[in-house]
């Protein structure tokens, strides 16, 4: 009987007491509708951001492509961009691996875009990596958001005015 009970409390509590399933009530992320598109549209997405800031981009991606996603050229210098789709945090290892694929490429610059979240920690490594004469730029969901509304490209985030909240 101690069982059956343990069983039906833990019943009760996972459906609620009308029998219903309990949903969550956390709002749903920002950044759903960026993982409905293919990584080859996210990284034309942001081949189109470099276009706006004035580079001239072409899009490498795809296996075997050296870690290089984007190669971009503007005044004479040589910068590469790697696009990332996270949903949480971005782990410190891609960061490093990247100023790897830099330093192979010979860049001028990188550009590291992804739609997670970056950790301050990571922000001073990449700042290390440019002391070291290679810099890269982070640019995390919220800067790419930001960045994407200021040069009047369409965003794949739902702006908050049509999620109704």
């Amino acid at each position: 009987a101690w069982r059956l009970r343990g069983w039906w409390d833990r019943l009760r509590r996972r459906w609620g007491r009308r029998g219903r399933k309990r949903r969550s009530r956390r709002p749903k992320p920002r950044t759903q509708s960026v993982f409905k598109m293919s990584p080859e549209e996210f990284e034309h997405l942001c081949a189109r951001l470099m276009e706006a800031w004035g580079y001239q981009t072409e899009v490498v991606g795809g296996s075997g492509d050296g870690g290089v996603d984007i190669r971009g050229w503007k005044d004479g210098r040589y910068v590469i961009a790697q696009c990332k789709r996270y949903k949480r945090a971005v782990p410190a290892s891609l960061v490093r691996e990247f100023y790897g694929v830099m330093v192979r490429e010979q860049a001028d610059k990188g550009f590291f875009f992804t739609t997670g979240r970056v950790s301050e920690a990571l922000h001073r490594e990449a700042a290390e990596f440019t002391r070291n004469g290679y810099p890269i730029a982070i640019v995390d969901g919220k800067e790419l958001e930001a960045y994407l509304q200021a040069n009047k490209l369409p965003s794949p985030w739902k702006s908050r005015e049509r999620m109704g909240g």
